[in-house]
């Protein structure tokens, strides 16, 4: 789970921006509500890569 919340705390504003863009491209076309299972997956892939099971930063 820490490793959840160093990501979220870092990329917080990434996520907003990702959601809001989809919510307002969502009413033009509904083929955008795609981004959000495919940001929830991104999401904790990048979790899992960039940080280890304490929270901390894998890359140099």
């Amino acid at each position: 789970m820490a490793r959840f919340k160093a990501l979220i705390k870092e990329t917080w504003w990434l996520w907003v921006l990702f959601a809001a863009f989809g919510a307002g491209m969502s009413f033009l076309h509904p083929v955008f509500l795609l981004m959000f299972p495919i940001s929830i997956f991104t999401f904790f892939w990048f979790a899992y890569i960039r940080y280890d099971e304490d929270g901390d930063f894998k890359g140099s």
